[in-house]
């Protein structure tokens, strides 16, 4: 089921700005290049992320070719190794059913299929994480070497993937955990520190050395001084949100089991002394909450390693529920619970459906399958819930959540397709150079997807001393310019504009409709030069 969800419409589907291009770029010019140590992206060295990500996309492109499909293959089966792991936890933890349960609540949730079925990290890093947290459970219960050296090689493998963020989470979760009574003393001593730094320094520690050396410093001052102090401090991309954006953006990307969440904390607090799964659970959702609201660039999948504690405690709740043979409205929060399950899930299956109205061609019909599958899925789960047939409830919500899903990846978003405008405009440079021999060039309008779909590396400017060397060099460029740019530029930058066509899409990167020229770039031309350019003809026809 997993891989149903989280493969349908791969191939069908461009990759999304801009993190997917971005990776994607850089694993095909590693393999241009056969370096597979140093990844770079439009010819330039990349320290975003670890390694361990493009050698995963390496591997799966080199059996399912540079397509989209290929490259979102290591994230596809990083979510199912989640949710394999979360449903071994739930079984030791909560009992066969409940941890089946939990598992099909985090496969079906919308930010986990999202994660998914992209060509990123998070999906990869939240795998390492949950492997992580069922070894640090299973020694709290016995003492084992072989588990303790698992936890070491799922750490390292999880700090290849996303750096420090792995330790900084495990920490987050600890501390609280410790406060409210879980065995965090007598797991640490389990662990084996001197055997797992060992592993460490084997499997993480050179890959990292050797890019400080070889970059003499360059790594360490965008990936730590960039990348994880500035996100910190600022907000990094536009990327500032409110306080509390990690529990409104839930309520609705993790959608339904969100809803249960809150009474869960509210009742494993009551019982954290009695039960330390309870505390254990709580400890994992509020401290990774508590810590990635004090760094200032907030992003959903920050969070996403939180979610199978989410889904567990969720899972909880309903055996809970359904062994007292109640209703969710006799628990604390339960009447808020079923509430905001009707008002998010009737009121966005109404709203898909009658958006299908003013939607583009071809969308129509998914729009109103996906609200249809949501809104009469949501309702009958909530008959049940009502009649307190609570396990059947979780299932009709489960299925309603997963077959919207499944429709919107399989069917919804390749019906989108040729809107998307980043794509467009790299398969048409690539075209245009081809037939004029004119090299591209990007100014204002910078997606990575141009340059994933134009296939090599393109000039980006945005600076007029080097727009002019540049166009001194090559006399004339392709370039994408809005309409609102054109103008502008040719103030600014004292070019001219040839207009080729006109591109219409949607650009997901701004959440909303585009329009683009593509036109032929030129230095304003003096007057004597106008004079003997007067009789030539355009370049592009």
């Amino acid at each position: 089921m997993c891989l149903a969800l989280y493969l349908a419409g791969n191939g069908r589907t461009g990759l999304w700005d801009r993190d997917e291009p971005r990776n994607a770029v850089a694993v095909h010019e590693m393999r241009a290049r056969g370096d597979w140590l140093f990844p770079t992206f439009n010819g330039e060295p990349r320290h975003h992320k670890p390694i361990l990500t493009y050698w995963l996309m390496g591997l799966a492109t080199a059996v399912l070719g540079e397509g989209p499909a290929g490259m979102r293959l290591h994230s596809a089966l990083a979510g199912t190794g989640t949710c394999l792991l979360v449903w071994g936890l739930g079984r030791r933890m909560l009992g066969a059913r409940a941890g089946f349960l939990a598992a099909l609540m985090l496969a079906v949730s919308p930010i986990m299929v999202a994660e998914s079925k992209m060509a990123t990290t998070d999906a990869t890093l939240s795998f390492w994480l949950m492997g992580c947290q069922l070894c640090l459970y299973e020694l709290a219960r016995r003492e084992s070497r072989p588990i303790a050296v698992a936890f070491w090689v799922a750490l390292s493998l999880a700090m290849l993937t996303k750096g420090p963020v792995a330790p900084a989470l495990l920490a987050a979760i600890a501390l609280p955990a410790w406060w409210w009574g879980c065995p965090v003393a007598t797991v640490w001593r389990r662990l084996e520190w001197r055997r797992g730094l060992l592993i460490c320094s084997i499997l993480a520690a050179p890959w990292f050395v050797l890019m400080i050396g070889a970059t003499r410093g360059e790594f360490l001052e965008v990936a730590v001084k960039q990348q994880l102090l500035q996100r910190v401090s600022s907000e990094m991309e536009e990327h500032g949100a409110y306080p509390g954006y990690y529990a409104a953006m839930s309520t609705v990307l993790f959608f339904p089991w969100s809803c249960l969440v809150p009474m869960g904390i509210v009742a494993a607090w009551k019982r954290r002394k009695v039960d330390p799964n309870l505390a254990y659970l709580t400890a994992w959702i509020v401290g990774p909450f508590i810590l990635l609201e004090c760094v200032r660039t907030k992003l959903i999948h920050y969070y996403l390693p939180a979610y199978p504690a989410c889904a567990l405690l969720a899972a909880w709740v309903v055996k809970s529920v359904a062994r007292q043979e109640v209703t969710l409205r006799r628990w604390t929060l339960g009447r808020l619970a079923q509430g905001m399950i009707a008002g998010i899930g009737v009121a966005a299956g109404v709203g898909m459906a009658a958006s299908a109205v003013a939607a583009p061609s071809g969308l129509g019909l998914p729009l109103v399958a996906c609200g249809l599958v949501l809104g009469l899925g949501t309702a009958a789960g909530l008959l049940h819930l009502h009649r307190g047939q609570t396990w059947a409830g979780a299932r009709w919500l489960a299925g309603a959540s997963g077959g919207m899903m499944l429709l919107i990846g399989g069917w919804l978003l390749p019906a989108a397709e040729p809107l998307r405008v980043s794509r467009i405009v790299g398969e048409r440079m690539a075209e245009l150079r081809a037939r004029t021999g004119l090299d591209p060039l990007l100014m204002g309008y910078q997606e990575p997807g141009v340059i994933y779909a134009f296939g090599s590396p393109i000039a980006l400017t945005r600076e007029a001393g080097e727009l002019r060397r540049r166009l001194e060099k090559c006399g004339a460029m392709i370039t994408a310019v809005t309409p609102a740019e054109w103008p502008v530029f040719e103030k600014k930058f004292g070019v001219t504009f040839e207009k080729i066509e006109d591109v219409v899409g949607f650009n997901p990167a701004k959440g909303k409709s585009t329009t683009l020229h593509l036109a032929v770039i030129r230095s304003a031309p003096d007057a004597s030069t106008a004079r003997a350019s007067s009789g030539e003809e355009p370049l592009v026809k």
